[in-house]
């Protein structure tokens, strides 16, 4: 019969530790959903803060994307006649 006791204590301890693991699991996963519905609910918060906004801030930040391109291709042509200047220069002063 001391076999059976063996057993049997060890059952009980594999089945206290069962519970503790499953009471820690549960635990975790509450806290998770807690996390989960707090980003829901700032993702949400967000949006709507998105949604509110005039789309006129849209236009003017996709006016100043355009400025900016308009001041790229200034600046390029500015270029290109600086060098086409240096060039004639350079090719009246070897004639």
């Amino acid at each position: 019969m001391p076999v059976m006791t063996i057993g049997t204590n060890n059952l009980e301890k594999e089945m206290v530790a069962m519970k503790a693991m499953l009471e820690r699991l549960v635990k975790e996963s509450e806290e998770k959903e807690a996390r989960i519905k707090l980003q829901e609910k700032k993702i949400a918060t967000l949006t709507k803060k998105l949604e509110k906004r005039p789309t006129q801030s849209l236009a003017k930040s996709s006016e100043s994307v355009e400025e900016e391109r308009m001041s790229v291709q200034s600046e390029t042509s500015d270029k290109e006649v600086h060098s086409k200047k240096g060039s004639k220069l350079k090719n009246g002063l070897q004639a």
